[in-house]
């Protein structure tokens, strides 16, 4: 099997070009791990940062493209970061592999949204938000009014959970409902928190 192995298919078309990680690699031809270091150590081929690697592997492995961190923040920047991280720390999910932040403030969700996306620099098809509504609510008025809000497209929205058996209506508890913003990375998740540390050191 090892002669049929063409090394520059194996170094520059899988290992460079197609990002795998050397495991991947060693299963998608057949062979061990170890010959897979051969190759790329006789072809003089660097190992990949383990930042880089994890990435990779995010992406090729499970189709999940990795968020990018703005740097270089400008003044106008670093106030966003440092609002977004003050919303998190009070409103944010703290456990788990998801971020999550719920509110039924407009103007917090529209202003976590920018930090997401603009600090945070996530990935829009990773997005996703929940809408809390009571009985008496018109779930598709909902439905467009925080999609509008949040720029985020109805079809990453799930099915509305309704509140019911509560007392009360949405006119006395909450003209919109509360949405719940999820974006699956533990990584990000592992960076907000780390941000909120540094605050409260």
């Amino acid at each position: 099997m090892l002669e049929k192995i063409s090394p520059s298919k194996l170094v520059s078309k899988l290992y460079l070009s197609q990002k795998l990680s050397m495991a991947q690699i060693a299963e998608r031809l057949g062979v061990s791990p170890s010959t897979v270091r051969y190759w790329l150590d006789k072809n003089q081929i660097p190992r990949r940062p383990i930042k880089e690697a994890i990435d990779n592997l995010y992406f090729t492995k499970f189709h999940k493209n990795p968020f990018k961190l703005k740097t270089n923040l400008s003044h106008r920047d670093d106030i966003l970061k440092t609002a977004g991280i003050m919303l998190y720390w009070g409103e944010g999910g703290k456990s788990g592999n998801v971020v999550k932040f719920t509110n039924s403030d407009p103007q917090m969700i529209r202003l976590f949204m920018r930090f997401l996306r603009d600090i945070c620099g996530i990935r829009e098809e990773r997005i996703r938000a929940l809408i809390h509504i009571y009985p008496d609510h018109n779930g598709d008025k909902l439905k467009s009014f925080w999609s509008d809000i949040t720029g985020i497209p109805k079809k990453y929205f799930y099915k509305s959970y309704t509140h019911k058996g509560k007392t009360g209506t949405y006119k006395n508890k909450s003209l919109w409902g509360t949405l719940a913003i999820s974006y699956g990375d533990k990584r990000l998740l592992a960076t907000l928190l780390e941000w909120i540390g540094e605050y409260k050191s």
